[in-house]
């Protein structure tokens, strides 16, 4: 446990918190600064720093596995879910989490697929505190090419 770490203090009831679900190892609640209703966040009872990507893969894999048992949960509460976003970002606060997002309006997507389309026409030249999974304009095959190459020859 960190001593500063405000999901640390949630895990050592020292602050308040809405449990949606519990185990011996994680556990999943609703934001207190939710951008949508349902908004969740999911953590190992086990303090790790925030980027997931430098977790042990048996500890990611078991964060994935338990966010995706909470995230059925979601759809299935929410009349007009049919699927529920997980993302790993973890600028907010340095104990590793998952988000998961409710995405409203997306229950007759799940059972008869359709696409669905932003209109968000944005580009991201750097981080700017949210993530978006909007496309944007086509990129240039010879551009694309060139960055995988460059992409595969640091392996």
């Amino acid at each position: 446990m960190s001593e500063n770490c405000i999901f640390c203090k949630i895990i050592n009831n020292e602050l308040p918190y809405h449990l949606i679900d519990n185990n011996d190892d994680f556990m999943a609640f609703l934001t207190i600064f939710p951008n949508t209703l349902g908004a969740t966040v999911v953590i190992p009872k086990q303090h790790y720093s925030s980027y997931a990507f430098d977790l042990g893969d048996d500890v990611l894999s078991d964060l994935v596995l338990y966010s995706k048992k909470v995230a059925r949960k979601l759809d299935g509460f929410f009349e007009d879910v049919g699927r529920t976003a997980m993302v790993f970002e973890g600028f907010g606060v340095d104990h590793v989490h998952a988000k998961l997002f409710p995405m409203h309006g997306t229950k007759q997507v799940h059972e008869n697929w359709q696409a669905v389309n932003s209109n968000v026409d944005k580009y991201f030249e750097q981080y700017e505190g949210y993530i978006s999974s909007h496309d944007f304009q086509r990129a240039d095959d010879d551009e694309l090419k060139l960055l995988a190459e460059r992409i595969r020859g640091r392996e």
